[in-house]
C-alpha cells in the first residue's frame, strides 16, 4: 500500500463532523441582530436628512425669502388681476417681462433644500417599510 492509499483510506473512515443544532439558530439570530443594526442606523441617517434639510429650507426661506418676495416678479404679477384686459391684449410683452424678472437665483436655492427634504421624506418611507417588514419575518 503506498502513502496516497492510506491517505485516502484514512479519510474514508474519519466520521463527519456535524454542526450543533443550535449553530442554525445562532447564526440566524445574529443575523436578524446585524439587519436591525443597519436598518436602525439607515432611519437615524433618515431623520438627520430630514431634520437638515428641514432647516437648510428655513435659513433659505429667511436668507432668499425676502428678496424673492421683494423682486419686481411680483409687482408685475399683480397686473393680471389688476389690468387683465391690457395684460391679455400685450401677452408676449408680459410674459417676457415676468421671465425677464423671476428671481431665479433666489427659487433655485430655495428648492434645493425641498428637493432634498422629498429625498429624505423618501429615504425615511422606505426603510421605516424595511423596518416594519423585519420586524415582522
Amino acid at each position: 500500500m503506498t502513502m496516497n492509499q492510506k491517505l485516502s483510506q484514512i479519510f474514508k473512515h474519519i466520521p463527519e463532523v456535524e454542526p450543533s443544532s443550535s449553530l442554525e439558530a445562532l447564526i440566524n439570530q445574529k443575523i436578524g441582530f446585524q439587519r436591525a443594526k443597519i436598518s436602525r442606523r439607515n432611519l437615524i441617517f433618515s431623520y438627520v436628512g430630514l431634520t437638515g434639510s428641514g432647516l437648510a429650507i428655513l435659513g433659505a426661506i429667511f436668507s432668499f425669502g425676502g428678496a424673492f418676495l421683494e423682486s419686481e416678479f411680483w409687482n408685475l404679477s399683480t397686473l393680471l388681476f389688476s389690468d387683465l384686459a391690457v395684460v391679455a391684449g400685450n401677452w408676449p410683452d408680459f410674459m417676457y417681462s415676468l421671465l425677464e424678472t423671476f428671481p431665479v437665483i433666489n427659487a433655485i436655492v430655495i428648492l434645493i433644500p425641498v428637493f432634498m427634504l422629498f429625498l429624505s421624506f423618501n429615504y425615511y418611507l422606505s426603510n421605516r417599510k424595511n423596518r416594519l417588514r423585519l420586524h415582522f419575518n
